[in-house]
């Protein structure tokens, strides 16, 4: 029965991901969810007993995580900015008079009046502007990370409930064949046919069951923990029951795969407009070399000429410390570097991630078949010979024994297999940057 568990420690880890994800993006101002009315959300959740998909889960998690409602918000915020960022400072206007020209005849208050307005070297604002998109594209990639990370929770979270259910049932059924199996053996120890070892081997292999049946309801427990922390509901409210769990005939060519990355990683998409973004700092700091024009326009009556009281006028900042500004430069330009050394290395990391995650997806693939095909066929066959030989005299009751831990070794097996399918899925999935709808439906082609 230790095959059961042979993965186990990669799912703790994922249970604490779950867990995390909700404590971590749930803000500090929010009360627990015991202290608040069930929302229509909530409501929309189908009854335990009811079917769900793995899709309709991710759908759930995206509807109530509070932290895509939070980078939703940065967002916002980030698109604001771009109007101003490209906007003219605002002009200034100023007046001043002399007050002891007040109530004088024939001339009466001397004033001024000035209008000034600032205009930065041309390609500035543009700059600006195109430096505040980017910021307001980097924001809706954090949301496009967080959902793609919340999906592939979800999916592996939704894969080990379907493995947990499945075990479940297997447990029961070999439950129930024990017990036939040991009314057998008491009943021919009876007519002086079997010994009593026998029947007590068949007690042990009960004890045995329970003790495993209560591995599987601690591990239930904690997956139930983990996915009702993602959807923001009680840890032990109940869940519906996983569908079945399709087994793609194909897989995506890693080279496909490597295109999806590139074309919607979110990640990857980031680090470009990072890129894009400093490549526009360059470009301001070089404008920085050139100055700013101040234009104005007034009315001064202190002059006792009427021709020369109205003025217009134009002035320029000097840039005569052309260090600092070389350093600015010099500085944007090392960011460029940086930033295209961060896409290099992130680029070349997802790519061996998703060569590595492809290749487990096929071997999960692989091993369903092989033992849908194969080894599933030969338990029951050979559980089904070791019983009928036991039941003619002609066999060992601890042939049968054995024959029954096999056959639910190989099942729960295939049904580890078969979660690790959508765990690889989901994946892929979060590494190509897209759904691949593998999961749901049938598909044609080569694996490899």
């Amino acid at each position: 029965m230790s095959t059961v568990y042979s993965k186990r420690s990669a799912w703790w880890f994922t249970i604490g991901l779950l867990m995390a994800s909700a404590s971590i993006a749930q803000p500090a101002d929010r009360e627990p969810s015991a202290d608040r009315e069930p929302s229509a959300e909530q409501e929309l959740l189908p009854v335990a007993g009811e079917y769900f998909t793995a899709d309709q889960l991710v759908a759930w998690v995206w509807e109530r995580n509070p932290g895509i409602t939070q980078l939703t918000a940065a967002v916002e915020v980030a698109s604001h900015r771009i109007e101003p960022a490209g906007s003219l400072d605002d002009p200034t206007l100023g007046y001043v008079f002399a007050p002891r020209t007040f109530g004088r005849e024939g001339q009466g208050l001397n004033q001024k009046i000035e209008f000034d307005q600032k205009i930065p070297w041309p390609g500035t604002l543009a700059a600006r502007r195109a430096v505040a998109e980017h910021q307001a594209a980097k924001a809706r990639t954090d949301v496009e990370t967080l959902r793609l990370e919340l999906a592939a929770l979800a999916k592996s979270a939704y894969a080990e409930w379907f493995f947990i259910q499945r075990a479940l049932a297997i447990h029961h059924s070999t439950y129930v064949l024990l017990g036939e199996l040991l009314a057998v053996a008491q009943t021919r120890y009876a007519a002086g046919t079997a010994l009593q070892q026998d029947a007590i081997q068949a007690e042990m292999e009960q004890v045995n069951l329970q003790r495993h049946l209560l591995q599987l309801q601690r591990l239930q427990t904690s997956v139930r923990a983990g996915i009702n922390a993602l959807l923001n509901r009680e840890t032990s409210a109940s869940l519906p029951v996983p569908a079945d769990i399709a087994t793609p005939v194909t897989v995506p060519a890693l080279a496909e795969l490597e295109r999806y990355a590139l074309d919607t990683h979110p990640e990857l998409r980031r680090v470009e407009l990072q890129i894009a973004t400093n490549v526009i700092r360059v470009t301001l700091a070089e404008k920085a070399f050139y100055p700013d024009f101040h234009f104005s326009a007034g009315y001064n009556s202190l002059w006792d000429e009427a021709d020369k009281r109205p003025v217009v006028g134009m002035s320029i900042n000097l840039p005569l410390d052309r260090g600092k500004r070389r350093a600015a430069l010099n500085s944007a330009r090392a960011n460029v570097r940086l930033a295209t050394s961060q896409r290099d290395n992130l680029r070349t990391r997802l790519f061996g991630e998703i060569a590595q995650a492809r290749s487990e997806l096929v071997e999960s693939v692989d091993a369903v078949v092989l033992y849908q095909t194969s080894l599933l066929p030969l338990a029951i066959e050979y559980l089904q010979a070791t019983v009928a030989d036991y039941r003619s005299g002609a066999g060992a009751f601890l042939a049968v024994i054995t024959a029954e831990q096999q056959k639910l070794a190989v099942e729960e097996s295939l049904e580890r297999n078969r979660a690790d399918i959508l765990r690889g899925i989901a994946k892929l999935e979060h590494l190509s940057g897209r759904n691949l709808k593998l999961h749901g439906q049938a598909l044609s082609g080569e694996r490899s």
